[in-house]
């Protein structure tokens, strides 16, 4: 991560589709992209375009369901349409971020680290001026709110100052009855340790300080993103999935309002490296995927599913007994994290999911069938919703097989469509509690898009269609977030 990536031949004029520093195991690259790579990717993002436009204006004339955010499907809002003068505070952030894209693309002399930190803050930036689309600056600290009209995490906060971090930790499944929130029911303790951490370091008073840094922390899954695409495509492949990514309506939407997009940080870093563990079989690597997902179950019961999903992927790939080696070193990995934090804070995961409430069956219709995974490809923006779906049922050129992200994806949209008796689920938003998967497809967006631009002659226009899916990116996220008020 700390090497400039070598030169590509294609950049110097030839038709040959390299990646630069192509993946152990990744297939080789082929000859120039033919007329039908030039053009489907545009046409199929208008295809996607229009047909979700068609299923958003039918459900909007749905009967509606009839209890709080979910009253108009598909989008878990409240639609009420407005854009205020702050609207005008994305062009900036807009053109700074697709510049940055234009620049670590075009110019790969800059060093991973650098690439990766100038995105991640390129795009903080711009979820900035998008949560302020609606007009009001306080749309930046709700998230935060401690007091007691706030319906999140926060507002619980005080029971870990009056018992103490350790105390409330151990206490956590025996006091689900005192919690405001909802939320402070269905996850586990972690979410409370991040947040007492922050407001102490940066003071309970500067909700705003509080806020960008969660922010930041959000569109750190970009590094995932890269990883993953730096791993099956090479690092230019790599770093187009970390720009889309922090270019995606979902995670500049989320990052100032909705936790979920800190939970996706370990669990898509985790879905990365074991990616990066079968390329290599790497027992090393695969122990390093547990501990980080271990992290990740300290706030979230999500994560089980990175586990099936890697499950699957590893024995596939690699055959079961290389599999169970690799299964066996990320265990190690994740049951040392969880027996440290059970140790140091009194950590009791288990406790915890089995006090956490069911969600009631008379919530579910058959509508989320087709209404969750179209609102997840909403909120994944169009280049995610056409080139990341793409790359998970389509092989490349040039790149490796995305296997675990396909069974991932496959498997949750499954899942989803099960009676919430059974999953926990409650219907309806998955596009924000799943934001984990955004920069899983943005890494898989990244090979295509790698593999669409492999045969431009000149180096800058790779860039620039870069720059054109940040611009369509950034447009929905601020279509999105004036029609609804999907603060949560």
């Amino acid at each position: 991560m700390n090497e400039a990536p070598r030169d590509d031949p294609a950049d110097s004029g030839g038709s040959v589709a390299v990646a630069v520093d192509p993946a152990p195991g990744a297939a080789e690259p082929t000859s120039s992209p033919t007329v039908r790579w030039r053009y489907w990717p545009v046409v199929a993002m208008a295809v996607t375009g229009v047909a979700l436009y068609g299923f958003w204006h039918l459900s909007r004339h749905l009967p509606p369901i009839g209890y709080g955010y979910f009253a108009r499907p598909p989008i878990y809002g409240i639609f009420n349409p407005t854009w205020g003068r702050l609207t005008l505070t994305v062009l900036p952030a807009a053109v700074l971020l697709a510049g940055v894209g234009w620049t670590v693309i075009s110019w790969r002399r800059v060093p991973s680290w650098l690439a990766l930190t100038l995105v991640v803050l390129a795009g903080a930036v711009t979820a900035t001026t998008v949560n302020l689309v609606r007009g009001d600056v306080g749309d930046l600290t709700r998230g935060v709110d401690t007091g007691p009209k706030s319906s999140y995490y926060t507002s619980d906060l005080h029971l870990v100052y009056e018992f103490g971090l350790r105390g409330f930790v151990e206490r956590h499944a025996e006091i689900t009855d005192r919690f405001h929130s909802y939320s402070s029911r269905t996850h586990p303790a972690g979410v409370f340790v991040f947040l007492y951490l922050l407001f102490r370091v940066l003071g309970a008073s500067h909700e705003l300080r509080i806020a960008a840094v969660i922010a930041v922390v959000a569109l750190t899954s970009a590094v995932s993103a890269w990883l993953i695409g730096r791993t099956l495509g090479g690092e230019r492949a790599g770093r187009m999935g970390a720009v889309l990514f922090a270019a995606a309506p979902g995670p500049l939407m989320l990052a100032y309002s909705n936790l979920d997009t800190v939970y996706a940080v370990p669990m898509s870093l985790s879905a990365a490296l074991f990616v990066l563990a079968a390329q290599r079989r790497s027992v090393r690597v695969a122990a390093i995927a547990g501990a980080v997902l271990g992290v990740g179950t300290l706030m979230t019961f999500a994560t089980s599913f990175i586990v099936l999903a890697a499950t699957i992927a590893l024995v596939v790939q690699v055959g079961w007994r290389a599999a169970a080696r690799l299964l066996a070193a990320a265990a190690g990995g994740g049951v040392a994290v969880l027996l440290l934090a059970w140790l140091t804070l009194g950590f009791d995961i288990l406790a915890s999911y089995q006090a956490s409430p069911s969600s009631s069956s008379n919530n579910y219709r058959w509508y989320w069938l087709a209404g969750n995974p179209a609102a997840l490809l909403m909120y994944a923006g169009l280049p995610l919703a056409v080139l990341g779906i793409y790359a998970l049922f389509r092989r490349v050129p040039g790149a490796g097989r995305p296997l675990l992200v396909t069974v991932l994806v496959v498997g949750l949209l499954v899942w989803a469509a099960l009676p919430p008796e059974v999953t926990k689920l409650r219907q309806g938003e998955i596009e924000r509690t799943w934001a984990f998967l955004y920069p899983l497809l943005a890494g898989c967006a990244g090979l295509v898009v790698d593999r669409w631009t492999a045969g431009f002659d000149r180096r800058w226009l790779r860039g620039a269609v870069v720059a054109a899916l940040v611009l369509l990116s950034v447009g929905q996220a601020v279509l999105f977030q004036g029609l609804y008020d999907n603060f949560f």
